[in-house]
Formats: C-alpha cells, structure tokens, sequence
C-alpha cells in the first residue's frame, strides 16, 4: 500500500515534466509563425494555417489519443508522443517548401502533443482516484510553466542556430517524454479496465479494436447527456478565448501599446494561468464547492472581463492586470475540462470521454480565430470580436450549469476502486483484484461493481 502510494507521486511528476516538454510547446506556435514568415516569406494566409493546424492539433487529435490508450496503455501513448514529435520536428527541419509543413510540422508533430498531453491526464485517473482534481491541477501546471519556457526558447534557439536548428533541437526536447513516459507504469486499475475491455481474448479484441475500435463504449459515451452539454460547454469556451488570445495583442497595439508592452500581457497571463491550474485543482477537489459550480463560475467572469475590454486600454498597467485575470480565469479551465469528464463518465469511460471533449476543445480552436477575423472583416471594430468572445463564454456558463450531473459516477466506483489500489505487489493482479473484491466489499458493494462492469463492457 505505502510503496504504491508513493510510486503515485512519481507518476504526478513525469506528467508534470510530460505536459512541459509536450503540450506547452503548442504555446511557441507565435514564434514558430516569426520564423516562418522570414525563412520562405510566403502568404501570410498560408503561413498562418500552419501554425494554427498545429496549434490545436494538442486537442483536435483527442480521439487519436484516447484510441491508443484504450487499445493499449498510457504509458504506451506518451512514449509515443515522444518518437513522434521528434520524427515531426526533425523532419520540419529539413523541409525546404513550407506547403511540406503540414505534414511535418502541423500534423505529425501536432499529434504527437496530444498524445503526450492526453496520456498524462488519464494516467492519473488511475492513480489518484480519491482526489483526481488536485493532482491534474497540479499536473497541468507543468503546461503553463512551459508557456514561460517555450517561447522564450524557441526565440534563442531561432536566432542562434537558425530556423532549421530551432526545429531540430525542439524535436531532441520534446522527445524526453519518452523518458517521462516509460515512468507511467499501468496501475492495477488501468490493468484491470484493460481486461474489461479485452473481454477474455486480449489479441483479438485489440485487432478489432485496432479495425473497427471500441463502438459500443464511445456510444455510450455520445449517448450521455450531461457529457455532451459539457463538450459544447468546452467548444464556446474554446471559441471564445481562442479568439481573444489572438486578437488582445493587436487591440492593445492598435491603441498605442509597444511590442514588448503586448508579449509582457501575454507573459503575465501565463502566471494567472498557473496560478489558476493549481487552486482550480484543489478547490474542485472540495465536495461543497464541485467542479460544475466553479467552471460556471470561471466562464462568467471570464466572459464579464472580456466584454470591459475597452477600460484596461488606457495604461500598460491595466493592460497587464487584465492579462493576469486573462490567465487566471481560463487556466483553471483545462483542470476543470479533465475532473469533470472523470465525474460524469466514471474510469471506465474516461479515455474515451477525453478524446471526445479534446475534440470539441480542438475544434473550436482551430475556427474560433477565423470567425473571429471574418467579424473583425466585415464590421472594421475590434470590440465586436471581444463582444463574440463573451457572447460564446456565457454560452459555455449556461451550458456547463446545464450539464452538471445528477449522480457522479465517480464518486458511485470510489470505493472499490480504493480497494482495487489497495492490492498489493506480491500477488498477481488477477489473483490480487479477485480478494480485494471477494473479501473487502460487502455484498451489496459487490453486487453494484458487477453492475458496473457489465455496463461498461
């Protein structure tokens, strides 16, 4: 019990150190773009899909991640994640015609951040059942002390060694999730879903899995109502702050703000983010406040915040104030967007729920700036896009109130999932997993996970 409580932490660090060498690097997209922009001086339209593909690819490809968790394991998507975004990233390097980079650099190595990003959350699933919102709170931090890093990175490495360096070199960094990822050992629970899933023939229900994939399990999961009222929550929300992410820096410029004024906004959002990921973690780890309440909560503010735009453009010091609260009223949402899958869809579901919702998140990623810039287009204002930005994070409050649910399915597998971490090493899990039932539940616990089990296979 002590050795595998402590191993947990181990497990909290590298998804710590997983979400900084991966995800986080989708926050260097910007200077990425720069370097572009010089290297092939092409259409800044084409130019710019490049880096917006791989800038949501971290989410967009959600589906992608929860398929190879489901099919094999956590620690089997983040080490790939790693082989990935170095084959992207070093192949980027050696492209001499920008319309190449999408295949390497938007898509391979888009999709190898959201393998990395994907597998870290879910592994903690499994290993902190009890308090999963304070350990991905804290997990998800290592995305916002990457936000620091990353950019700040990429610009050094761009001028000292140029664009074809600057890949190559992010490739060897990123490729240390293989590293982080071989620490992601499969728990017993994670061990256990596994021959739930594989229903007593593991290779031939992975070749199916790999042909046709898991149908009835993800239709389950587009079947659950509150989890759908979520994802549309999480596609507003993306909408909306992908718009304003993009649009403040150029607001702020158009009103007299320098440069260097505009990357400090962006620079300080980050420490709001932080700051958000780890008191959102440990505030919805509270059963009186809950995850639902405080991603209502977040989304309003953020919402209200956006819609006062106008007042912080008169000094670089609101500016930065309203960069803060920029970071700290949406950081907390990606903890959030995790927790509350977990509550709604329990375990068993939790990978496949988190491929979903990363869709939505990706998707709105990827068309809330050119919806944005068609409004900007045809109206000539830049309030109207902050209006629309508001307008889609009230949307995402509604419909995150809307979808808190009646029973958390978490909460109803606690217990024995409590029991099955319990197990310890010296038995095999099998032999382990069948006395922590047997003998440790009461009937009536015993006949609700039989309950369980049969509904998610």
């Amino acid at each position: 019990m002590e050795r595998r409580g402590m191993y947990s932490w181990v497990v909290l660090a590298a998804s710590f150190m997983t979400m900084m060498f991966g995800p986080s690097v989708s926050y260097a997209a910007g200077v990425f773009h720069v370097a572009l922009l010089k290297e092939f001086d092409e259409d800044l339209v084409l130019t710019t899909w490049v880096g917006s593909i791989f800038g949501c690819m971290f989410a967009l490809a959600g589906p992608v991640a929860s398929f190879v968790i489901n099919v094999f394991s956590c620690r089997t998507c983040v080490v790939m994640s790693g082989i990935v975004m170095l084959v992207g990233f070093a192949c980027s390097s050696l492209v001499t015609d920008i319309r190449l980079l999408f295949m390497t650099y938007a898509l391979v190595a888009g999709l190898g951040t959201c393998l990395s990003g994907a597998g870290a959350i879910v592994v903690l699933g499994y290993y902190f059942p009890n308090n999963p919102a304070f350990a991905q709170g804290l997990c998800v931090a290592g995305a916002g002390l990457g936000m620091f890093v990353h950019p700040v990175l990429v610009q050094y490495l761009s001028d000292n060694y140029g664009f074809h360096g600057a890949f190559l070199i992010t490739g060897g960094l990123t490729s240390h999730a293989c590293v982080t990822g071989m620490l992601m050992r499969p728990s017993v629970i994670e061990r256990k879903r596994k021959r739930d899933i594989s229903g007593g023939g593991p290779l031939r229900r992975k070749i199916l899995l790999l042909l046709c994939g898991d149908c009835s399990r993800t239709e389950k999961v587009v079947k659950n109502i509150s989890f759908l009222l979520f994802a549309f929550s999480i596609f507003c929300f993306s909408l909306g702050s992908s718009a304003e992410y993009l649009f403040l820096p150029v607001f702020f410029m158009k009103q007299g703000a320098t440069f260097r004024d505009v990357s400090l906004v962006i620079s300080t959002s980050g420490i709001g983010s932080v700051i958000s990921r780890i008191l959102t973690g440990i505030a919805s780890s509270e059963e009186k406040i809950g995850g639902a309440i405080l991603h209502t909560s977040i989304a309003s503010i953020m919402a209200l915040f956006t819609l006062f735009v106008p007042l912080f453009q008169s000094s670089s010091y609101l500016q930065i104030l309203l960069g803060f609260f920029l970071g700290l009223y949406t950081g907390g949402v990606w903890v959030l967007m995790n927790t509350l899958t977990l509550d709604i869809l329990g375990l068993q579901n939790f990978a496949t729920g988190m491929g979903v919702v990363m869709l939505f998140c990706g998707t709105g990623h990827l068309i809330g700036p050119p919806i944005a810039g068609a409004i900007l287009e045809a109206t000539g204002d830049y309030y109207n896009v902050f209006l629309f930005s508001g307008a889609m994070m009230f949307l995402a409050s509604a419909l995150g109130f809307l979808s808190n649910p009646k029973e958390n399915t978490r909460k109803c597998q606690l217990d024995t999932l409590t029991e099955l971490n319990m197990c310890t090493d010296n038995k095999s899990d099998e032999v382990a997993v069948t006395d922590a039932i047997e003998n440790m539940l009461p009937t009536e616990r015993k006949e609700r996970e039989h309950q369980l089990l049969d509904e998610s296979i």
